[in-house]
């Protein structure tokens, strides 16, 4: 079986995914993306950078593509990379949607048109969230053709042995931090604003911003104006292997998103690790974080709302601790990647059994 994704090479998601079906004994990979390649290594997998900046290289890539004569091609996220799809109806395509793409993208009725057209061409879609599910079926998917399966989450991979606000040398701080990229769906700025008002009160607090986008520079003056330099650490994009690292430092997890698909994978990465996760309470994140269970919620861009749960579990320590004790058994529960990535193999093998 032969599988050629459509997928950015620049994120540890796609890389995840595809790491795991390199490794399958009778499974040949292949790997286009429009985005340079930033992961590590992989062994079995071949990685073909696409250019699209003109006509005569978007028709390479297409030469590429067809070439390849891949048995199944499977998309991630519906935008350049479906649309790349669309010149192939001949070959079966699963679609994976990542949830921007069909919550944001088709509003834009140039995007729903093709979007449309990748779902109708489509022998298969999977998504990570029941509100994905529902907006697929009213861009057109018959329910059948969705199913839902999760990113998943390695735990082998996220095992922390410190438990959070156990204050280390050099900082002797508590250290809080998102890793949503720099992007307005985001909405890091309400992390930022949460920020100043805990370091109006507390000096024992740093806050750790990884990541990158478009965001980047406003968010740096939002810093620079309010004299935060010292206290907000902008990190970057983080590669796979800086990710543990990343949690294991944290005391509190925060993801500012407008929207989420299902779980996004660095909440659960957290949840894995027993860190305390401040989430937004949108789409299915009452799903999975029932608040003072085992995490808390916030409504979007309430950045005093925010402010005032940090200040509630920095007072109240074992209390986050319990939640972030809960919080690991919900993500091995019902994130398994393992369990998930299984799932996704059986339906390659049934996407190739109904076509022979």
């Amino acid at each position: 079986m032969h599988i050629l994704f459509l997928a950015d090479a620049s994120s540890p998601h796609s890389y995840r995914w595809i790491k795991y079906f390199s490794k399958i004994k009778g499974v040949r990979v292949t790997w286009c993306s429009f985005s340079e390649n930033t992961m590590p290594k992989l062994d079995n997998v071949e990685v073909k950078i696409l250019d699209k900046s003109n006509p005569i290289k978007f028709i390479k890539s297409l030469q590429f593509i067809s070439k390849k004569s891949a048995d199944i091609i499977h998309v991630h996220y519906l935008g350049w990379n479906g649309l790349l799809a669309l010149f192939f109806p001949k070959t079966p395509t699963i679609l994976t949607a990542w949830g921007s793409d069909i919550v944001f993208n088709s509003k834009n009725w140039v995007m729903r048109f093709f979007i449309k057209r990748m779902i109708r061409q489509s022998k298969l879609i999977t998504c990570d969230a029941y509100h994905l599910r529902d907006r697929l079926i009213e861009l057109g998917s018959e329910k059948e053709k969705v199913k839902i399966i999760m990113f998943g989450i390695d735990e082998t991979l996220f095992i922390s042995e410190r438990k959070p606000f156990e204050l280390t040398l050099p900082a002797n701080k508590f250290i809080i931090g998102s890793i949503r990229n720099l992007h307005p769906v985001y909405d890091v700025i309400t992390f930022l604003k949460a920020a100043k008002e805990v370091l109006n009160q507390r000096n024992d607090v740093i806050f750790n911003v990884a990541g990158s986008g478009p965001d980047l520079e406003s968010l740096k003056e939002f810093v620079d104006n309010n004299g935060m330099q010292e206290d907000v650490k902008f990190l970057g994009r983080l590669d796979s292997s800086q990710l543990f690292s990343f949690y294991d430092n944290l005391d509190i997890y925060i993801s500012t998103a407008l929207s989420d698909g299902g779980i996004a994978s660095s909440t659960a990465e957290a949840m894995l690790c027993k860190r305390p996760v401040i989430i937004t309470d949108v789409a299915e994140n009452s799903l999975w974080v029932k608040d003072h269970e085992n995490g808390r919620l916030f409504d979007c861009s309430d950045s005093l709302g925010l402010a005032k749960i940090i200040f509630e579990l920095l007072e109240s320590k074992e209390k986050a601790i319990n939640m972030g004790l809960k919080a690991n058994k919900t993500a091995i529960e019902r994130n398994s990647y393992d369990n998930e990535m299984a799932k996704m193999l059986e339906i390659y093998k049934s996407s190739l059994e109904v076509v022979n």
